[in-house]
């Protein structure tokens, strides 16, 4: 028996990326501007951001994103009073679809914040170029990347913008999310506004209601880590958040925060981040 093979129909290609970057910007950060001939996108990862496309200036909330077309003048800022994360994403794609998705601001779902992640993850490995590197012209290829990252990034871009276009032609109302998502978001939510409690596993489980088997199996199934990793996580994030917006020293932020000494805080800020509060602090203000 004979088979015709069926080629796939591939609207959109990315073709190649510019740089990927995850910044963590010191609260009166502000950078004059560029434009370029190629696609570039923004993400506010932590706290808003205020950037110019073109002539207007719009503000981006926590989870949002905004697409610049090739060509257009665009700038960022923080406001002055919170330090802000963000993503950018440069890349070449010649889908004229992608037009319908520049120039406004998208309210990202949960798919497509998982792939923001996922790019950043693959990023990680892909690439010698520390993400945080500013003014960065070429990303250098790491000598001992992991098999396929290279592709996964393409591949998670490529999904990130179909499921864009197709959320701007769609009309249909949300699903709801499933019980485990609803679970897992409830404990985010629930550490965060913990953070600088000194809480233990057993806090959560009593919290929750919920076996320690079940917490186990959704963080390390959706987080790629234990709880209270996580926790030390969101830890450290609020410390570096607090290095940038605050006057409080090394010893008042690891109080702060429920850390025994400031020797120990220095020890998990240095495991988490790969350096010490005061080459943190020193790295912002470059």
């Amino acid at each position: 028996m004979d088979y015709t093979l069926t080629r796939l129909n591939r609207p959109l290609i990315v073709d190649g990326i510019y740089t990927i970057h995850y910044f963590e910007y010191a609260k009166d950060f502000a950078y004059s501007g560029e434009f370029h001939d190629f696609w570039e996108i923004v993400y506010a990862d932590k706290k808003s951001l205020v950037i110019t496309a073109g002539a207007k200036e719009l503000t981006l909330q926590v989870g949002q994103m905004y697409i610049h077309k090739p060509n257009e003048f665009h700038k960022i800022r923080c406001d002055g009073t919170s330090a802000a994360n963000s993503v950018i994403l440069s890349f070449d794609c010649a889908c004229p679809e992608l037009m319908s998705i520049a120039g406004m601001v998208i309210n990202c779902s949960a798919d497509e914040k998982k792939l923001m992640g996922k790019i950043i993850a693959e990023a990680t490995e892909a690439f010698s170029t520390p993400l945080g590197a500013s003014y960065t012209r070429v990303m250098e290829k790491a000598p001992k990347a992991e098999f396929g990252c290279e592709q996964m990034i393409q591949l998670y871009l490529e999904q990130l913008l179909i499921l864009l276009i197709r959320g701007n032609k769609r009309s249909l109302p949300l699903k709801s999310a499933p019980a485990n998502e609803t679970l897992l978001l409830r404990i985010c939510e629930y550490l965060n506004a913990n953070v600088e409690k000194r809480l233990q596993f057993e806090d959560i489980q009593k919290e929750f209601g919920v076996s320690a088997s079940v917490i186990k199996r959704l963080f390390h199934a959706n987080m790629n880590c234990g709880i209270m990793e996580h926790f030390t996580f969101l830890k450290i994030d609020c410390a570096k958040q607090l290095i940038r917006e605050s006057d409080l020293n090394f010893t008042e932020i690891a109080e702060k925060l429920g850390f025994n000494t400031q020797q120990y805080f220095t020890t998990v800020f240095r495991r988490v981040s790969g350096m010490s509060p005061s080459e943190y602090a020193n790295s912002v203000k470059r």
